[in-house]
C-alpha cells in the first residue's frame, strides 16, 4: 500500500514542461459564439436567398398547380357522360334497351321495363359525378334516372301518355328497382323541347348542348346529347348525360389558389361558364326567364376587372389557343394571372383563368418571414440551452476527479475518471493523479470485451439454430396449408364444368338455410335438366356432351348474378341454382334468364324432340324457411316440378305448386 502511495507521489512531483494552458471559461464561451453566429448566419442566409424568389416562384407554383388540378379534373369529369352515351347507344342497336316508353308507369314488374331501368340505373351508379341520364324518344315521351345530391339515393323520371306527360318521380331500392311513388312535376313535360334533345337531333351525331337551366328550377347543367338510331338508321330518340355545373364550382371552391384569387372558366363569347365564387352562370332580369351572364357581368371585382384587361389587352377569349400569363394593376392593387385553353371532343371550347392579388402572396412572405424570425429565436434558445448543459457537464467531472485524486492518494483505487483534455488547465494536474491506475483499467477491460465478445457468439450461434427451426416449421407450415387448400378446392368443384359440386351445393343450401330461418327471408331454387341428354351423348359422342355441359354450365352460373347465389351441377345431366333472398318471381325470372342464355348457345342437338338446339326443362321452387320445413322438402318440390315440366314436353318451367 505504502509502496503504491510513494509511487504515485513520485509522479505528481515529476518535473513538467512549461507548455501553455487553455482556460476552461474561454473553452466554454468559444464554442457558444461560434455555434450561435453559425445557426444565425445559416438561416440569414437561406432567408436572403429564398427571399428572392419568393414573389414569382410561389406564384408560379400556385398557378401551375390549380390550373393542373383543373384541367385535370374538367377532362374527368366531361369525359364521363360519352362513355354512358356510347354504352346506351350500343345497347339501343343491340336491343338490350327497348325505346316503347309508352306503357303505365305502374307495370314495374314487365322485364322491358325493369331492364331498361335497371340499366340505366346501373350506369348512374358506375359514373357517380353524373346528375342526369336522360332518354326522349320521338313520341315524346321519356324516361331519365336522376342524382337529386350526392348523398341521396337514386331517382326514376318517367312521363308518357299514361302519366298525361307529367313527370312522375319514383324512389328506388338497391336492385335498381321503383318503390314509392315521390312526387309527380308540372306542367307537362316535352323532351323534344329541350336544349339536349334538340341539339342531338340537329347536329345528328354526339354534342355538348349550350349550358341550360334545368326543367327542376335552381338547376343549371350542360349535358352530352347522342342520337340513338335502329339498324336502318331511323331516328328513335336522343340519349343525353348532364353533368351539374354545381359539381365544377364546389370543386374550384375546394382548391382555392389563394385566400382571395379566383378560378373562373369562359366560353370563347365570353359568357361566364363557372368560379370558385360559386357564382350562378344565370341571372333573372325582372320577370324574364334566366339569362346567361359574361363574366364582364359578375358580381365579383376581380373576375370582372380580369375579363376587362383580358379583352382589352390580350384579344379576348375568342383567339385563346394556348398558355399566356399576366399582370395588371387594379384599383391600386397588383394581379398576377394566367389564362388557359382548354377543349373536350364534340365542340367544347372553354378558356381557364387563373388570378392571384399580389397581397395574398405578400402575405404569405410575411409569413415566411415571421417564421425566419421564430426559427433563429428557436437556434439561439436551443443553443443557450446546449451549452448551459454542457458547462455543468464539464463541472461535474471536474470536481468528481479532484475528489477521486484525493482518494487515490489515501490508498482508495476503485474511482474510474473520465478522460480529458490533457491542455485544459483546470484539470492537467488531476491527469496526473490518476495516470498509474490506467494501466489496470486497461487491463480490466480488455478482460471484459473478451468476455463480451465470447457471450455474443454463443448469442449468435444459438439465434442462427432458431431461426433455421422457425425457417423449417414456416415452410412446412406453409406447405401444409398449400395441400389443404388444393383439397378443399378439389372437395367443392365439379371436375368436368369447373362450378360447385353437389357436396358443396349441400353445405351452403344448410347454411343458408338456417341463416334465413333467422331472418324469415324467401329462399328459392332452380332445377334444369339438359333435354334428351342421353340422346345427344350417344349422336354426338362423349366427347361432345362434356363440351355442351360445360358451356350449358358456363351459361347458367352468369344468369345467376349476385354473388350469394349458387350454381352447381347436381348429378349428370342436371343443374341446380342456390337462391337466397330471393322470393318466387325473382327465381321465376332467373330462369327465364337461364332458358334465353342456354337458347342464345344454339348448341345443335339433331336428336331432340322439341328443338333442334339444345334445351332445358326446370322445376322452380321457393319457401321461407321454417322449423316445420327442411331443405330436403325444398328440393323434393323442384325436383317434382322438373318431372312435371318433362312430362309436359319439355323446354318449359315449371312452377312447384307447394312453393311459399
Amino acid at each position: 500500500m505504502f509502496r503504491k502511495l510513494r509511487a504515485v507521489g513520485s509522479v505528481t512531483r515529476k518535473p513538467q514542461h512549461p507548455q501553455r494552458k487553455l482556460s476552461l471559461a474561454w473553452m466554454l464561451t468559444v464554442p457558444f459564439i461560434l455555434q450561435l453566429s453559425l445557426a444565425v448566419g445559416l438561416v440569414g442566409y437561406l432567408s436572403y436567398r429564398n427571399g428572392q424568389q419568393a414573389i414569382e416562384d410561389l406564384t408560379d407554383q400556385l398557378i401551375d398547380g390549380v390550373g393542373v388540378q383543373v384541367e385535370q379534373k374538367l377532362n374527368s369529369y366531361l369525359s364521363l357522360p360519352w362513355l354512358a352515351n356510347q354504352s346506351n347507344s350500343d345497347a339501343v342497336l343491340r336491343g338490350a334497351i327497348n325505346l316503347d316508353l309508352t306503357r303505365s308507369p305502374m307495370a314495374t314488374a314487365t322485364p322491358a321495363n325493369m331492364q331498361r331501368e335497371q340499366y340505366l340505373w346501373q350506369q348512374m351508379q358506375l359514373f357517380p359525378t353524373l346528375s342526369w341520364i336522360s332518354v326522349g324518344t320521338e313520341t315524346g315521351d321519356s324516361l331519365g334516372i336522376w342524382r337529386p345530391d350526392d348523398q341521396a339515393k337514386l331517382q326514376i323520371s318517367i312521363s308518357n301518355q299514361a302519366t298525361q306527360y307529367f313527370g312522375s318521380y319514383y324512389a328506388t331500392n338497391d336492385q335498381g328497382l321503383r318503390t314509392t311513388q315521390l312526387k309527380v312535376e308540372k306542367p307537362a313535360f316535352d323532351p323534344r323541347t329541350r336544349p339536349w334533345y334538340q341539339a342531338g337531333v340537329a347536329a345528328k351525331q354526339g354534342v355538348w348542348t349550350n349550358i341550360y337551366a334545368g326543367f327542376t328550377p335552381g338547376t343549371i347543367f350542360i349535358a352530352a346529347s347522342q342520337p340513338l338510331y335502329n339498324r336502318t338508321g331511323k331516328l328513335l330518340g336522343v340519349s343525353a348525360v348532364d353533368v351539374s355545373l354545381s359539381g365544377i364550382q364546389k370543386f374550384l371552391a375546394d382548391n382555392p389558389v389563394s385566400p382571395t384569387g379566383q378560378v373562373f372558366l369562359v366560353e370563347k363569347s365570353g359568357l361566364l361558364v363557372a368560379s370558385s365564387s360559386q357564382e350562378s352562370p344565370f341571372r333573372r332580369l325582372a320577370d324574364q326567364s334566366p339569362q346567361r351572364i359574361s363574366a364582364l357581368q359578375s358580381e365579383m371585382p376581380i373576375i370582372s376587372s380580369t375579363t376587362r384587361f383580358i379583352n382589352q389587352n390580350l384579344g379576348g377569349f375568342q383567339n385563346n389557343q394556348r398558355s399566356q400569363d399576366f399582370q395588371f394593376n387594379n384599383a391600386g392593387e397588383r394581379y398576377f394571372g394566367r389564362m388557359l385553353s382548354f377543349s373536350h371532343k364534340q365542340g367544347l371550347d372553354w378558356s381557364i383563368v387563373i388570378v392571384v392579388p399580389a397581397a395574398d402572396v405578400m402575405s404569405k412572405i410575411q409569413s415566411s418571414t415571421n417564421m425566419t424570425i421564430w426559427l433563429c429565436l428557436l437556434a439561439s434558445g436551443l443553443v443557450i440551452l446546449v451549452n448551459s448543459y454542457l458547462g455543468r457537464w464539464l463541472a461535474k467531472p471536474i470536481m468528481d476527479l479532484s475528489q477521486a485524486s484525493q482518494d487515490i492518494v489515501q490508498g482508495d483505487f476503485s474511482y474510474q475518471p473520465h478522460p480529458s483534455h490533457p491542455n485544459v488547465h483546470e484539470i492537467s494536474n488531476l491527469l496526473a493523479s490518476v495516470g498509474q491506475m490506467s494501466q489496470e483499467i486497461q487491463a480490466s477491460r480488455q478482460q471484459l470485451e473478451e468476455y463480451s465478445r465470447s457471450l455474443e457468439q454463443q448469442v449468435i450461434c444459438r439465434t442462427q439454430a432458431l431461426e433455421a427451426e422457425i425457417s423449417r416449421r414456416s415452410t412446412a407450415e406453409a406447405a401444409l396449408q398449400q395441400a389443404n387448400q388444393e383439397l378443399a378446392a378439389i372437395a367443392y368443384l365439379d371436375g368436368l364444368t369447373q362450378i360447385a359440386n353437389r357436396r358443396q351445393f349441400d353445405d351452403r343450401l344448410l347454411q343458408e338455410w338456417r341463416r334465413l330461418q333467422r331472418e324469415k327471408s324467401p329462399l328459392s331454387i332452380v332445377m334444369c335438366d339438359v333435354d334428351y341428354f342421353k340422346q345427344f351423348n350417344d349422336f354426338y359422342g362423349h366427347g361432345g356432351g362434356d363440351e355442351c355441359l360445360k358451356s350449358v354450365a358456363k351459361a347458367i352460373e352468369a344468369s345467376a348474378r349476385r354473388a350469394a347465389d349458387l350454381t352447381a351441377r347436381y348429378g349428370g345431366e342436371e343443374f341446380v341454382v342456390l337462391l337466397p333472398n330471393t322470393p318466387l318471381t325473382g327465381a321465376i325470372a332467373v330462369a327465364k334468364l337461364i332458358q334465353s342464355a342456354v337458347k342464345s348457345l344454339q348448341i345443335p342437338h339433331d336428336q331432340s324432340a322439341v328443338s333442334k338446339y339444345v334445351t332445358l326443362s326446370f322445376g322452380v321452387s321457393s319457401i321461407i324457411p321454417t322449423q316445420d320445413s327442411t331443405p330436403e322438402k325444398l328440393l323434393l318440390r323442384a325436383d317434382r316440378a322438373l318431372y312435371q315440366a318433362k312430362q309436359a314436353g319439355r323446354n318449359q318451367i315449371v312452377v312447384s305448386s307447394s312453393s311459399v
